[in-house]
């Protein structure tokens, strides 16, 4: 039973990071062509700098971080682990195995 526990935890977590490297990887990889910027914050107005850069700035100075950064994201991949883990201690229970012997004697 222990296996299916740790199979499926593991199963679990890998399938959580699933949507996280999604939104990390759209976060991290950016358009790196040199724009003058225009926003808000007046001490940086006409530096050029990179458009990621500038987007960043905007975004950290005129919005609610925790809609665009979900810090719930960063939890998907234990949930889906627990969930997993959970699974696998009740299908352990109900008497299925890893192994080739068959069932588990009694």
């Amino acid at each position: 039973m222990r296996n299916l526990v740790i199979l499926l935890l593991l199963f679990g977590f890998i399938v959580g990071l699933a949507p996280l490297s999604w939104y990390l990887i759209g976060e991290w990889t950016t358009d790196l062509d040199d724009v003058v910027y225009q926003g808000s914050y007046e001490p940086l107005e006409g530096v050029p700098m990179s458009r990621g850069y500038s987007i960043d700035l905007d975004r950290d100075l005129n919005s609610d971080p925790l809609i665009l950064r979900p810090p719930w994201l960063y939890l998907v991949p234990v949930a889906t682990g627990a969930l997993g883990a959970l699974t696998g201690l009740v299908l352990g229970r109900f008497g299925f195995m890893l192994n080739r012997n068959g069932t588990r004697e009694a």
